[in-house]
């Protein structure tokens, strides 16, 4: 909960483009569509993504209450994945098909019929292996368009934007120093343009 209390490293996005005019009941509509789900065996039984509210990582029944602070859109993401050894699940399968070989007598399998007792190794194991949770904080100030999300890694910013974007339907860019500059010449309503800047190389 570093957004609310204490402190946190962030990596800084800007929303592209302009809210609708109904935004926050947009908001509420689709939200809920796209809230944290358990993994389920039939459904995603590796990897499952999604909201939650950034004060319980338990809670995925997402609410404006839950979500609005004043200007700011407050959400927490929760990401669980079940990873299953390489090494392992060789093994395992390769126990299996020696099984099903000798229950055939030693007749070839089908590529198909292979298929089938790898997907079933694969499941056995995952419904064996707990998932890893990993949790990250969203602060959105939508008056700004400015979106701070509390991890570093390339991997997780991807992840984020990739949710923000099918979530609100707003395209992410992540914010630089020329993008930062731009946003400053807008607010302060300055007379200046970046593109007749030219880069300039630096030396020691």
């Amino acid at each position: 909960m570093g957004f609310i209390n204490g402190s946190v490293t962030y990596k800084l996005f800007r929303v592209d483009g302009t809210l609708p005019k109904n935004f926050q009941e947009t908001l509420a509509q689709r939200l809920p569509k796209f809230a944290f789900r358990e993994i389920n065996p039939k459904v995603n039984p590796e990897e499952s993504v999604g909201w939650v509210n950034i004060l319980n990582p338990l809670d995925a029944h997402m609410t404006l209450e839950k979500m609005l602070y004043g200007k700011h859109i407050l959400l927490g993401l929760r990401r669980d994945r079940k990873n299953l050894s390489s090494a392992i699940f060789k093994a395992r399968l390769s126990e299996a098909m020696k099984a099903a070989l000798r229950e055939r007598r030693g007749k070839k399998m089908s590529r198909e019929e292979s298929f089938k007792v790898k997907e079933m190794v694969k499941e056995q194991m995952l419904a064996s292996v707990s998932a890893q949770t990993a949790l990250f904080e969203m602060a959105w100030n939508y008056e700004s368009r400015e979106v701070y999300f509390s991890s570093h890694t390339q991997k997780a910013a991807v992840l984020f934007a990739d949710l923000f974007q099918e979530t609100f339907e707003l395209t992410l860019f992540e914010a630089n120093v020329a993008t930062r500059a731009e946003h400053f010449i807008e607010r302060e309503k300055l007379d200046a343009d970046l593109s007749t800047l030219e880069a300039t190389a630096f030396v020691a």
